[in-house]
């Protein structure tokens, strides 16, 4: 700690707060309230509209209730998502007169729903899911075989590949396997037994011909959009995929990039490359692969609104893909994207774990959803971010289970750290009905509060999800360390992607970090030593970037000199360079890192003293028009989680101290809270540019408004 200590204090420098964002046109959006829902008694059963208008979620996503099943076409069961429902009677194919009384029953059903007050009604599709036997011609083939049937219902001309050809394959032409079941191979799948599992490819002209008709099926009952499961479940090697993959290639390369970077010369065809045994190192044909495989998941999302839209208005895409590369670069375009976060070592729930470690003894864990939340609003586009957790899996544990206040909990965080994002509630309308409709009810109240506004950060952090398509999976996972640091440090902060790393974006804060990047542009790194040069400060951790977005190694001056001469003696150590700095570490990121930090701003950063708010957590933002105000939202994570949780550990007196834009005076300070009623006002003072305020109670939520003239 004494070595680091004396690095920065080397390098302290005042800085001015300046803490904006660059105008892209993106703002936030108010969060929702989510539920899904996979239960198989919906359609004909009014008690279910009853319970539902009791406390009716802002998004009520629904299981297979549809007229035509994206894996089976027409059958009779309905509910439940792709392991649901595939056997026995369940498969029975409908009749075109039943599955004309479903269509009618379907439609009055979202109807009734909507006027129960959900905003928004979702069925769920998969993207890459097909059930029957190519053999035997069972389950989906005998709908095939009975295509014309179905004319009344919209489809078009049955596409000329069989279903046995819209598979994915792999390099050496067999089928993919899907759930462990290799359906060439293998005699059946036990959940449709005595039927196969497929996993169809999206670039595949008959299987998307048949998804685009399950959309518009979905569109014509009144459905607002779909739930598509196994989001990004795409590594094919058809020839379809190989054709695209041409395209896809020359359409970014120039023809001396393609013979340099693939050895190929004219028309000559590039292979999509196998993804490398385990420990095999990455190529750049398999980086392009990988690219190549996102953009097709990204084409695909597009095409099923397109034609879902051609029979209805609006359709809605909510793809099951939590994985930060797709969001970015496939999902930005869709309305929502669920991270399934079912592992942890205490369950996923948000809120406090006590874990025994002997007698009364116990491990205190946190679990949050900070990094899911902020990634995808980090994206500054369409999408935004809905979080299914689990307590324990697969089995759920008493202790890990969400509760009423935890569930209270789970909502807030949706709405500190996201936008327009959302946390899913099980169906317990019993239990959770309350706390939704009362969080529900503070959402829309102060929806003015949550709308129109930018992230409000003093310390930016690169986060390059695309460097995993490399193969360098650690840049994540130091991310996502360097995150909780900042959570527990009370530190106000942000993310920069990949396609948002330009020096006007990164000037918006006092402190850019760059964790364990080992791939950059050169015109990101150009960016960076602009930002410096102007008067920021750049802390590099781990190592500079070795190569660029081609692999291949950046050239000699890429990496700024005095960067590079710090990182060459493998210590700490921080130097000037025109107006700025730049300071190299080799830590891992935890709480020293904080002070590193806050020696660098030559000014505490943290806004809340640790010992006071414990596991408090803050998120800002600032609104960049009209009325000048930020937005300081409180969360309590003391809030026990378990079936028979512990007392919450109220935190009392919180002082903040908020750093304002450069000449802003904090006029008055609001607070607001679904704990109480009506709002709060708390006095405020200004000290050296800074707005100072005690926040009285922090029970689990508080949502605070800083006025500024």
């Amino acid at each position: 700690m004494s070595e680091m200590r004396s690095v920065w204090v080397c390098i302290a420098t005042l800085m001015v707060v300046g803490i904006a964002a660059a105008d892209d046109g993106w703002r936030t959006e108010p969060p929702i309230t989510y539920v899904l829902d996979y239960g198989y008694s919906h359609l004909g059963h009014p008690e279910y509209i009853e319970k539902v208008a009791s406390s009716p979620p802002t998004l009520l996503h629904l299981g297979k209730d549809v007229v035509m099943s994206h894996n089976w076409g027409p059958i009779e069961c309905m509910g439940g998502e792709n392991q649901a429902g595939g056997k026995g009677d369940c498969i029975r194919r409908l009749s075109p007169e039943e599955a004309r009384a479903r269509m009618d029953g379907l439609t009055a059903m979202v109807s009734d729903l909507h006027e129960a007050g959900c905003t928004w009604v979702m069925p769920y599709i998969c993207s890459m899911t097909l059930g029957g036997s190519h053999r035997t011609r069972t389950g989906f083939w005998e709908f095939y075989d009975h295509w014309y049937d179905y004319e009344g219902f919209g489809l078009p001309e049955r596409p000329e590949l069989d279903p046995e050809d819209w598979m994915q394959r792999n390099p050496d032409g067999s089928m993919k396997s899907t759930y462990g079941i290799k359906p060439d191979q293998d005699d059946f799948y036990p959940p449709y037994e005595p039927n196969m599992r497929y996993a169809t490819c999206v670039n595949n002209p008959g299987w998307r011909a048949w998804l685009d008709t399950v959309a518009q099926q979905v569109a014509r009952v009144g459905y607002d959009g779909a739930f598509i499961d196994n989001g990004c479940t795409q590594e094919c090697y058809c020839e379809f995929c190989q054709a695209k993959y041409q395209d896809f290639l020359r359409a970014k390369y120039s023809a001396a990039e393609m013979s340099e970077l693939f050895g190929v010369k004219g028309d000559e065809r590039v292979p999509l490359t196998p993804k490398p045994e385990r420990g095999g190192a990455t190529t750049v044909g398999w980086a392009e692969t990988q690219r190549f495989f996102i953009e097709s998941i990204h084409q695909h999302e597009l095409a099923i609104r397109k034609a879902a839209e051609e029979v209805g208005e609006q359709f809605l895409l909510f793809p099951n893909a939590g994985r930060p590369r797709y969001i970015k670069s496939a999902l930005h375009e869709c309305d929502y994207a669920m991270f399934e976060l079912s592992h942890g070592d205490y369950g996923s729930n948000p809120g406090l774990v006590k874990s025994r470690i002997v007698e009364d003894i116990h491990l205190r864990v946190h679990n949050d959803h900070a990094f899911e939340y902020k990634y995808v609003q980090a994206v500054r586009a369409r999408v935004r971010a809905l979080c299914l957790t689990r307590g324990g899996y697969p089995k759920s544990l008493p202790a890990l289970a969400l509760n009423e206040d935890t569930a209270r909990l789970a909502m807030a965080e949706s709405a500190a750290f996201g936008s327009g994002a959302g946390f899913l509630v099980r169906p317990d309308w019993g239990r959770f009905g309350e706390p939704m409709a009362e969080y529900r009810g503070f959402f829309e109240e102060h929806a003015a509060q949550y709308a129109g506004l930018v992230p409000y950060a003093q310390v930016g952090m690169a986060v390059f999800a695309d460097q995993a398509i490399y193969g360098h999976s650690a840049h994540l996972a130091t991310t996502k360390a360097l995150t909780q640091a900042m959570l527990q440090g009370h530190v106000l902060f942000d993310y920069v992607l990949e396609h948002r790393f330009t020096a006007e974006n990164l000037r918006e804060f006092d402190l850019v970090v760059l964790p364990d990047v080992r791939f950059a542009s050169v015109e990101q790194m150009e960016a960076l030593a602009e930002y410096v040069a102007g008067g920021g400060t750049a802390i590099v951790m781990g190592q500079p970037p070795t190569h660029d977005l081609q692999m291949r190694p950046l050239a000699t001056g890429v990496v700024p000199a005095k960067l590079a001469a710090l990182a060459a003696t493998g210590q700490p150590g921080a130097a000037s360079d025109g107006q700025g700095r730049w300071a190299f570490l080799t830590t891992a990121p935890d709480m020293a890192v904080i002070e590193a930090l806050e020696q660098a701003a030559g000014r505490p950063l943290a806004i809340m003293e640790a010992e006071v708010s414990g596991a408090a957590r803050a998120n800002a933002f600032i609104r960049p028009e009209g009325d000048a105000e930020i937005i300081v939202h409180l969360l309590n994570y003391d809030t026990p989680l378990g079936a028979l949780p512990d007392t919450i550990d109220v935190k009392e007196d919180l002082t903040i101290t908020l750093p304002l834009p450069e000449g802003a005076q904090a006029t008055g300070v609001t607070a607001w809270s679904p704990d109480r009623e009506g709002a709060m006002d708390i006095p405020v003072r200004m000290d050296g540019g800074a707005a100072v305020f005690t926040v009285p109670s922090l029970r689990i939520y508080e949502m605070i408004r800083v006025e500024l003239g």
